[in-house]
């Protein structure tokens, strides 16, 4: 069976700010329906290539493709943005002294009354606003006004929607009702989407692929699954999640999830003393040590205490070397 074309491509793009480089022949794919992740720490050029995407900000190399169509440089528009590719900013840019439910109708306003109406009624219903439609944005949390300036940009039916930190700022609550309404609109508009994120979580729980970018170059592309089980290297391991250097020369590690705790001599691959324990709420963290280094392990309940000596084992598939 043919695979669908790409519905964006980013061909070896490139970006230098005076002398300073800060994307470097980054080159992606972007099929229709499909949630990509741009994980990187700050600084790695993240927003950068978003707002090249945006069609905010031109490349100096390279260039941005849709439907296999060169799209024309920003600097020969009138208007920054393209009508098919929708970016929502950390600003949000709503009108503050208008409501939810304006907010979104606006985009709307040159549509037929009754089809803007049921329009705006879908959108609450997705982006989960119903109970605020009648405030004004600048009444809104930050949660709030995340999910409006998604349901406006959703209004205007993108190909394409581009979130910049879209779970930042946002405490656990907002974070889920978020990240549900992020769900929703996967399974009912079926539009590709582009987030940003520095936390590891946000893109291994939303996306269907992730990109780590890091000093403007993209180091790895892969589904979340392959990311975290099969890093290219020790920067990409520790950026998706906490390991245990095993050896001296940090040329092998394992996840702390995959060590396991046995009272059988004969299978004790690692031999230390607990030095700290951290309640997580669905799990107990307990850090270790012997003369050697130390390591963390994973207990779905609190039966070690501190001072009290352990084995350790593991299964020698989830040992990984970079």
């Amino acid at each position: 069976m043919k695979s669908k074309p790409p519905l964006i491509q980013v061909k070896a793009v490139a970006k230098q700010f005076g002398s300073t480089s800060v994307l470097s022949n980054v080159s992606i794919d972007l099929h229709p329906g499909e949630w990509l992740a741009i994980l990187g720490e700050s600084g790695s050029g993240k927003s950068t290539l978003l707002n090249i995407l945006g069609r905010f900000l031109d490349s100096d190399q390279g260039g941005i493709y849709l439907n296999g169509k060169l799209l024309p440089l920003v600097s020969n528009g009138l208007i920054p943005g393209h009508d098919l590719i929708k970016l929502i900013h950390q600003e949000f840019e709503l009108f503050p002294n208008q409501t939810v439910e304006e907010n979104i109708a606006y985009s709307l306003r040159f549509y037929e009354p009754a089809y803007r109406m049921e329009k705006v009624q879908e959108l609450l219903a997705i982006t989960g606003l119903e109970y605020v439609r009648d405030h004004k944005a600048k009444l809104l949390s930050g949660g709030e006004k995340q999910r409006t300036a998604i349901a406006k940009s959703l209004a205007e039916q993108p190909d394409v929607l581009l979130l910049d930190e879209p779970f930042a700022h946002l405490d656990n609550h907002n974070k889920r009702v978020l990240a549900d309404a992020i769900e929703v609109m996967r399974q009912k508009e079926m539009m590709a989407c582009v987030f940003v994120t520095h936390e590891a979580s946000e893109a291994l729980a939303w996306s269907d692929r992730i990109a780590v970018l890091r000093k403007g170059e993209i180091i790895q592309i892969g589904t979340p699954q392959e990311i975290y089980d099969h890093p290219v290297n020790s920067y990409v391991a520790e950026l998706t999640g906490d390991i245990n250097w095993l050896g001296s020369g940090k040329d092998a590690y394992i996840r702390p999830e995959k060590l396991k705790r046995t009272k059988n001599p004969d299978k004790g691959k690692w031999f230390g003393k607990v030095e700290r324990i951290r309640f997580h709420g669905n799990y107990w963290e307990v850090s270790c040590g012997n003369e050697s280094g130390s390591l963390s392990f994973y207990r779905n309940r609190k039966d070690v205490a501190i001072g009290e000596e352990v084995m350790l084992t593991y299964s020698a598939k989830d040992l990984k070397r970079v």
